[in-house]
């Protein structure tokens, strides 16, 4: 009987936060007509975190002179500092009705983006990019875009623009990366992990998701490897344990496989996916009741996991409780684990 295994990866789209994604401040005026003092007090109060004061300047600016364009960004860009998010969408709005700029369009796009107003978001990135073809960020949040609406061949594709634009550009290399994971193609995968470590080797997802390539090649001894060069990075990463574990129990170092699991668990307590993963290494062993215990611990932790209720039907039908096994696979049912139809319809009728 085949075991749900669970690893949890840092994939791709908007994976880490961009590395160029704070917004910029427009500089201060240069003239000195009331508004203009006001607007550069604003921009000295917003250059020294001090948001809500920075607000109240550019504020008092908008009303010296309405077509403030620069205000209202700023103002924007203050509001959003302080998670007014929909008050700095309308401050960016009315910056691009008096002075459409790349930056406006891009700023208000996040802001869409960060709500999962995609076609919104997507929007302004075109329209930034309109205006600045050379934006490298805005294909590659277009390309976030594309890979969390698995189009995964058409986020390759803005990905590849970002990096024409900006070949240091890591974060779409890596992005990149797992679209074409996604899509079967490892090689190419690993070849775009590959460059953004090149780029940038102080990163700990990056060799996490070459790790997951070489893991579903069944290259477990590489993949191990950049696990470990991960936990040098990051040593206290309960997911990067739990991927380790996977590379371990895929070469059938069960021993190695449940200290990694063990790990995880010790650094992140509600690490359910930890905890069924060493439930498997305990049912490849033959030993039930220990999985047993496992797949209970995962579920107790969260209660519509249906993988874990998958495993625990397998375990308990091993153990002859087939009433046990049929509930618990049935429950695997009803919370989308389509395999555990299989053994409903062989073992439950």
């Amino acid at each position: 009987m085949l075991l749900a295994a669970v690893a949890l990866v840092a994939t791709g789209a908007l994976r880490a936060q961009d590395q160029n994604t704070e917004t910029e401040v427009v500089r201060a005026s240069t003239i000195k007509d009331n508004e203009d003092i006001l607007y550069n007090e604003g921009v000295t109060l917003l250059e020294q975190q001090d948001y809500l004061n920075a607000i109240a300047k550019f504020t008092r600016a908008i009303a010296a002179k309405a077509d403030f364009s620069e205000a209202y960004y700023n103002r924007a860009v203050a509001k959003e500092k302080i998670k007014s998010y929909n008050d700095a969408i309308v401050d960016y709005s009315k910056a691009i009705e008096l002075q459409p700029s790349a930056g406006s369009y891009f700023a208000r796009g996040r802001l869409y983006h960060d709500q999962n107003n995609l076609d919104l978001a997507e929007a302004d990135y075109t329209q930034a990019l309109a205006l600045d073809p050379n934006m490298a960020k805005a294909y590659y949040y277009k390309g976030a875009i594309k890979f969390l609406s698995e189009l995964y061949q058409a986020a390759i594709d803005e990905y590849t623009s970002c990096i024409a634009v900006d070949p240091g550009y890591y974060y779409a290399y890596n992005d990149r990366g797992s679209a074409h994971r996604s899509l079967e193609r490892y090689d190419e995968a690993l070849a775009d992990y590959t460059q953004a470590i090149a780029i940038n080797p102080s990163v700990d997802f990056l060799y996490s998701n070459r790790g997951a390539t070489y893991r579903l090649l069944k290259k477990y001894d590489e993949a191990i490897l950049d696990y470990d060069e991960a936990l040098k990075l990051a040593p206290q990463n309960a997911m990067i344990y739990n991927n380790r574990g996977l590379a371990k129990l895929g070469k059938e170092d069960y021993a190695g496989a449940l200290e990694d699991f063990s790990t995880a668990k010790q650094h992140n307590a509600s690490y359910y996916r930890a905890f069924n993963n060493a439930g498997n290494v305990y049912y490849k062993q033959k030993k039930y009741a220990e999985a047993l215990a496992e797949y209970d611990m995962a579920i107790k932790l969260n209660g519509k996991f249906g993988q874990a209720y998958l495993n625990r039907g397998i375990v308990k039908e091993m153990m002859r409780d087939e009433k046990g096994a049929c509930s618990d696979w049935q429950k695997a049912i009803d919370l989308n684990e389509p395999s555990a139809q299989a053994y409903v319809s062989a073992q439950c009728n």
